[in-house]
């Protein structure tokens, strides 16, 4: 059982808008994953969410996951919080030790957005 499991009773932790703030300013500590439709993500993701993975496809394929550093933080936001929700059950479980969702979405997300 991990630390956030103790802490929080599950293996990651839901952030706000305020705490992922904080991280984007230490932005070389996290990894930012956006887990949209590779569509969504070109119409818009914030600015600094440069892995994106869509949801749909790596939640049956998990070795599409297997590039993501396991020793390094990871943040994860969709468009409601619903797919980056399942995304950091499925980081957790493969053995992602902090694991971040940002659980209202890009759609309520204050930043930058930026397009690709």
């Amino acid at each position: 059982m991990g630390i956030l499991s103790l802490l929080f009773g599950k293996e990651y932790k839901d952030i706000t808008s305020e705490e992922l703030k904080i991280m984007m300013k230490e932005k070389y500590k996290y990894q930012f994953l956006d887990v949209r439709t590779k569509q969504e993500y070109k119409s818009g993701h914030a600015f600094g969410f440069d892995k994106n993975i869509d949801y749909y496809k790596f939640s049956r394929n998990h070795s599409m996951l297997e590039r993501i550093d396991l020793n390094k933080p990871i943040v994860v936001m969709c468009q409601t919080g619903s797919r980056s929700n399942g995304a950091c059950r499925i980081l957790s479980k493969m053995g992602h030790k902090e694991v971040y969702n940002f659980k209202r979405g890009i759609r309520n997300y204050q930043g930058t957005i930026t397009k690709k």
